[in-house]
């Protein structure tokens, strides 16, 4: 037998002792499941629901569930176990109130162990590696000296923001991202932005991140579920997520040592500025070493500060503002009225411009940037007498939350007064921050750093721009309606507006702000 019939001989093998296991455990579990789980979807032998659950807009299904089945829904995909949040009432319950017990991550074999993008805190499981990256990015986004220190870089990229959109309008959604990497890349390394489109980090950053996501098909999806496969021979059909896997991985890698190795250069030389990555390798040196195992954690950690989720909230504003020019025009008088138009809107205002933040809330809420949050459970546990067994994942459904009728009336509606009080005020009740930034120990770190750049973007576009809904080849407005892509991150398809200078005055302010920046 030759050596390529060999290794056709051993994938046949492996494909069929992975089928025959499967299917056997499928019924085993059938048969001895326990009957107080959650209710859930009808499942079949083997795939459980797995091909109940479309490939995209996942969350959609999993919303369709909770309204037929409840707030917690129990589902299996391919022998997975998986329980399904769908109401703030349960998440807080479980997560906030349950320790440790469901901070863990399911196991991702294609982005973890074949792409090995090991150092992003999102996926990390919960051990002590986690409970040390968890602890770096406490100290430098939710300390309030940290998030003071950074108020410098967000004026300054805010002011070049505003200055991108009014010579190039047409590109806002070009300048909303040139305005969130240039911030995260001047905290992260001590690198400045000077143009989107040839900055090598951004390159390196779109390029793994763009690798990782076109290898998340239907293979690597099961190689998830069957991790055996991970053994089978690239050539195989239906098993081309490794070579996918490999040129990701490559990516990857340059992605998080290209931007450590021209810090540690510049430290070397003594033209490093202060940054995050600063900070981190001046506190893990020993005896001026750096261990093998601190410059990985280090290199890979600040790969977790380029999620797009700020942008994609952004997205929405705009979105929202041109399809509801009232809502607009509330905004910007209030504005007016309370900054005036002499000076640009400072984190100082922000107590004083309630319904910017009702506008703002509502776009957290009308589309959550991650609709769907995933966790493992650690250990089985038992809610309101629904059997939660150990390593469930369990997903956090944001969207089932944002969608919620009972706590927000006509939720396809953008409505920022639902988040007004009758004095006028902002009421805290139901704040989709409470869920759009994850649950436990699992929330996310960045929140209020995160939540301070958008309302910055926010507040001074409005201040300083005008939106407009743009008019076709024939005159007639535009109203935009886009679809909205739903991968790791859901944000609109692109869309037109007519966004321009408010006044001669805003053009000046912005002239000026930028210039004494």
């Amino acid at each position: 037998m030759s050596d390529s019939d060999s290794q056709v001989y051993f994938a046949l093998q492996c494909l069929g002792a992975t089928l025959c296991i499967s299917v056997l455990y499928s019924f085993y579990a059938a048969v001895t499941r326990r009957k107080d789980l959650p209710p859930g979807p009808k499942r079949a032998p083997f795939f459980g629901n797995g091909l109940q659950l479309p490939k995209l807009n996942q969350h959609l299904k999993m919303t369709e569930w909770a309204r037929q089945y409840g707030d917690v829904v129990y589902a299996e995909f391919f022998g997975q176990p998986t329980v399904i949040i769908n109401s703030v009432s349960a998440a807080a319950t479980l997560m906030d109130n349950g320790g440790a017990k469901y901070s863990d991550k399911p196991r991702l074999v294609y982005l973890n162990e074949l792409v090995q993008w090991t150092g992003n805190l999102g996926f990390a499981p919960y051990n002590d590696r986690w409970k040390r990256l968890r602890g770096w990015f406490q100290r430098g986004f939710i300390a309030r000296s940290a998030q003071d220190s950074y108020r410098p870089i967000q004026r300054r990229e805010v002011r070049r923001l505003l200055s991108d959109l009014a010579q190039h309008p047409q590109d806002f959604r070009f300048s909303l991202k040139r305005y969130m990497a240039a911030i995260m890349l001047e905290i992260g390394y001590g690198h400045t932005v000077s143009s989107l489109g040839d900055d090598e980090f951004i390159k390196l950053v779109e390029d793994g991140v763009r690798k990782c996501l076109s290898g998340s098909g239907p293979g690597a999806t099961l190689v998830d579920f069957f991790p055996i496969l991970r053994y089978v021979p690239a050539w195989i059909p239906g098993m081309e997520f490794k070579r996918s896997a490999a040129t990701a991985r490559k990516a990857i890698r340059d992605m998080e040592a290209v931007p450590y190795r021209k810090v540690m250069k510049e430290m070397a030389d003594g033209t490093a500025k202060p940054s995050y990555v600063t900070q981190l390798i001046d506190s893990c040196l020993k005896d001026g070493v750096l261990e093998a195992q601190d410059q990985r954690d280090i290199e890979g950690t600040v790969g977790v500060l380029y999620a797009d989720t700020s942008m994609a909230t952004l997205l929405v504003f705009i979105l929202m503002m041109t399809q509801n020019p009232d809502i607009f025009e509330k905004t910007q008088d209030e504005i007016s009225r309370v900054v005036g138009q002499s000076r640009l809107p400072d984190f100082k205002d922000r107590g004083s411009l309630p319904y910017l933040e009702c506008v703002l809330r509502e776009a957290y809420r009308w589309c959550p940037a991650i609709p769907i949050i995933p966790h493992q459970s650690m250990e089985d546990d038992v809610y309101r007498g629904y059997y939660i067994p150990n390593k469930a994942v369990i997903v956090m459904n944001a969207w089932a939350m944002s969608r919620d009728p009972e706590v927000y009336p006509e939720p396809d509606v953008f409505k920022p007064e639902r988040f007004l009080t009758q004095n006028g005020g902002v009421s805290d009740l139901h704040d989709p921050r409470k869920f759009v930034f994850g649950f436990g120990r699992r929330i996310c770190p960045g929140r209020y750093f995160a939540d301070t750049t958008i309302w910055l973007a926010a507040a001074s576009i409005v201040a300083t721009m005008d939106f407009r809904q743009a008019r076709n080849s024939q005159g007639d407005l535009v109203v935009p309606n886009p679809q909205f892509v739903s991968g790791s991150v859901m944000h609109p398809e692109p869309f037109i507006c007519d966004i321009r200078p408010r006044s001669e005055k805003s053009l000046q302010l912005i002239s000026d702000s930028e210039s004494g920046y």
